[in-house]
């Protein structure tokens, strides 16, 4: 069955989304091509195809089931992804240390700051001899529900991969 012929101008002038010009595109294929952009249908198909196997490599490689099997091999990925593109992790950074600063009340002593800073000596002090140990907030300083703030008593040890599990939730009694 053979299609009949339109122009872009035609499809346009009847409001079409698509056209069929019997022409090959570039890449060999005699298919509809979309008003807007001119493209081939098939050769939208194929690039949208290739985007989602990538997105689909990133969803397994972040899914949570995956990454809780395989630790050493989501580490690796964040690493590459950082190296990758290091504006987008300084800007996450820097995101942080402003929601720090932001929940860290003006009335805290000398005393507090002090507490603060040698909690997260001693857990750089771990992490220097090879245990993966992160400064955590009890209540996290940008939670959906409740939000804390940045003072000695909301922080606490934890293992690093008890710390990633737990995200920006608060488990609270």
């Amino acid at each position: 069955m053979d299609r009949p012929t339109v122009s872009r101008q035609e499809a346009i002038a009847a409001g079409a989304a698509r056209y069929f010009t019997g022409v090959p595109c570039r890449n060999g294929h005699v298919y509809e091509r979309y008003v807007a952009s001119k493209t081939c249908c098939a050769c939208a198909n194929i690039t949208a195809n290739k985007t989602k196997a990538k997105d689909r490599k990133k969803y397994v490689l972040t899914s949570s089931a995956w990454a809780r099997a395989n630790p050493n091999r989501v580490a690796e990925y964040q690493r590459q992804q950082n190296a990758k593109n290091p504006a987008r992790r300084n800007l996450w950074t820097a995101n942080y240390r402003s929601a720090k600063d932001a929940r860290q009340p003006r009335w805290l002593s000398l005393v507090h700051l002090l507490e603060m800073e040698s909690i997260y000596a001693y857990c750089s002090a771990l992490r220097s001899v090879g245990l993966d140990y992160h400064v955590d907030h009890i209540v996290p300083l940008r939670g959906e529900t409740v939000s804390g703030l940045h003072v000695p008593w909301n922080l606490q040890l934890l293992p690093g991969r008890e710390n990633m599990s737990k995200g920006n939730s608060f488990r609270g009694g």
